[in-house]
């Protein structure tokens, strides 16, 4: 239950509202910023052509082998489709994202995802909010995750929750999500990725700054997952809110600075292993 006044914090969740980046808003050269993972970051999360863009790469679904966990939320409210965020897919039937997602909602989404080249939707079965989801007095979300639980299972591979070793200053990610590209701008069709690099680790929070040549999320990209790599992606955060300090014009901007739920949080981990006992953990 959130227990401050949500009207200072909402500008800040990166929720498209009203189903009206990544505003996968770095450079524009080609695999500019892969570093380590050898590879566009379309490729690393499961697609296998890449539209290069400024500050991000555009996924579109171009062929039969196009499959990625990153999936596609439009959150439910009255039946009705009232938002969208970005989930990961940790098992068959449990997808990972924030719980601020459906604040004010039906606690109910349709999942879309990505396999063989071909989109599908399920619907929710369950959505389970952390117990302590709450906000600071300083309005800043802890505990911002849930688990949307669906009736069937998908075929949309699982990503692992990494859990080994904690996220590390400098270390570099990939983020992704089906937001805006930037703060004007409408939903897209297709998912975005880019990489973006750790500006700083605490206990509850993992935090990106939108720098001009790397990624950085925007709305509609709450609850996608910062993906490090640990034998393969694994997921070490979920996308929550731009930091209190940055001034409202400059969210989706260079200059925003991004939190993450740190999935190394035990009081995180626990309860998402709680909902989702069969996880894919790294």
């Amino acid at each position: 239950m959130i227990i401050r006044p949500i009207q200072k914090i909402a500008t800040r969740l990166l929720i498209a509202i009203c189903c009206i980046v990544v505003a996968a808003c770095g450079s524009d050269s080609e695999d500019s910023n892969s570093g380590g993972f050898g590879s566009s970051a379309c490729s690393a999360i499961g697609y296998e052509k890449t539209a290069k863009v400024v500050n991000g790469d555009q996924c579109p679904i171009s062929n039969a082998n196009d499959t990625s966990s990153v999936v596609e939320l439009e959150i439910l409210s009255r039946g009705s489709p009232a938002g969208v965020c970005t989930g990961t897919v940790i098992s068959p039937t449990a997808v990972l994202t924030a719980a601020h997602c459906f604040m004010g909602s039906d606690k109910a989404a349709n999942v879309i995802t990505t396999v063989n080249g071909s989109r599908q939707t399920f619907r929710s079965r369950s959505v389970s909010i952390h117990p302590g989801f709450t906000a600071t007095a300083d309005f800043v979300m802890i505990n911002d995750v849930a688990i949307v639980r669906t009736g069937s299972a998908m075929s949309a591979p699982s990503t692992p929750i990494l859990l080994k070793r904690d996220a590390q200053t400098g270390e570099q990610g990939i983020v992704a999500g089906y937001g805006r590209t930037s703060a004007g701008s409408s939903i897209p069709d297709d998912v975005y990725a880019g990489y973006a690099v750790v500006r700083s680790v605490t206990e509850k929070h993992i935090r990106i700054d939108f720098k001009s040549n790397e990624s950085h999320p925007c709305q509609g990209d709450s609850g996608g997952a910062l993906l490090l790599e640990e034998g393969g992606l694994a997921i070490a955060g979920v996308v929550s809110q731009s930091d209190p300090s940055v001034p409202a014009d400059t969210i989706c901007e260079v200059g925003d600075k991004t939190l993450y739920t740190s999935m190394q949080n035990s009081a995180v981990s626990s309860f998402v292993l709680s909902v989702a006992p069969d996880a894919a953990v790294r």
